[in-house]
């Protein structure tokens, strides 16, 4: 039988314990979601914790200095269960939530943690609150890390510092769309450099690829029908972005290198999606007033 010293610090202790978390609780609402449900590997796996203050006074959130513990954290696991280790500090800086208002902080879990692998990943968030405001954890989101089909490969001398560089250019399609990925990697380390998304794209026609005597690499893809997408990316990884096309007439857009070393756009006339989403709305502006009568 348990001294009856010995059973009320053990109920002093539960007792404490689910005081600090109702505290907590009723402070702050807390929700996580994530960019996306499908990740492509070394990509961006963006998480949002979304914090709402229900203190009725202003909230300051710090790192408590005496753990140098953050006040934000993640608790990650792999399809076995298995808890990721942070591979490196998330050094956030404090925040002030107003009273009844909301605040949202999103941090890419690649650069945390290892989660470039294929699989299932499973993903809650851990807020502290400092001093005694206490722990706690919001919803679990799951996402999976996926490998897209690799469609192209290139080795490249990157000119800034000498170094290999490989371009491998990827498809990844889910239920509603297909994407077109590009991962720089590190020849001689073999490390992910960059990945990124380029697009959509439309799987049932093959991307093109070239590279221009600056070893920028030049894709042409089928993002919409009828209409293309060019996309460049440096030796060190920069993309500014896809410049659209549509067909000139009678022909189709290609890549075309000069003797030079320049790559072009060949039967294309430049498109911009954007003015064609503006002009179809004033039409429909315009196709909305009503009709003048004359009598």
């Amino acid at each position: 039988m348990i001294p009856n010293r010995k059973l009320l610090f053990l109920l002093a202790a539960v007792v404490a314990g689910l005081g600090t978390g109702e505290r907590a609780e009723a402070q702050i609402r807390a929700s996580l979601s994530m960019s996306k449900k499908e990740y492509v590997a070394h990509e961006s796996v963006v998480a949002t914790v979304t914090l709402t203050n229900d203190a009725g006074h202003d909230l300051l959130i710090h790192t408590d200095g005496r753990t140098a513990v953050d006040w934000l954290d993640f608790q990650v696991k792999n399809s076995r269960g298995t808890s990721l280790s942070p591979q490196a500090p998330m050094n956030l800086g404090a925040v002030t939530i107003p009273a009844g208002r909301s605040i949202s902080k999103s941090i890419d879990l690649t650069g945390v943690y290892r989660v470039t692998q294929v699989g299932r990943y499973r993903c809650t968030a851990v807020i502290r609150l400092p001093g005694e405001g206490g722990r706690f954890l919001t919803n679990t989101v799951p996402f999976t890390v996926t490998l897209g089909r690799r469609l192209y490969s290139q080795r490249v001398g990157d000119p800034g510092n000498g170094s290999a560089r490989e371009y491998r250019l990827s498809i990844h399609s889910d239920s509603r769309k297909s994407s077109l990925y590009l991962h720089l990697i590190d020849v001689r380390t073999g490390r992910t450099l960059q990945a990124f998304r380029m697009g959509d794209v439309i799987s049932r026609k093959t991307p093109k690829a070239l590279v221009d005597r600056n070893n920028n690499l030049h894709v042409l893809f089928l993002a919409a029908p009828n209409i293309y997408g060019h996309g460049t990316v440096t030796p060190n990884g920069r993309y500014g972005g896809a410049k659209y096309y549509k067909p000139a007439p009678g022909r189709t857009p290609a890549l075309v290198t000069f003797q030079n070393g320049d790559v072009v756009i060949s039967g294309g006339l430049l498109y911009d999606p954007k003015q064609a989403v503006q002009r179809r709305a004033q039409i429909r502006k315009l196709s909305e007033r009503p009709r003048l009568t004359f009598r």
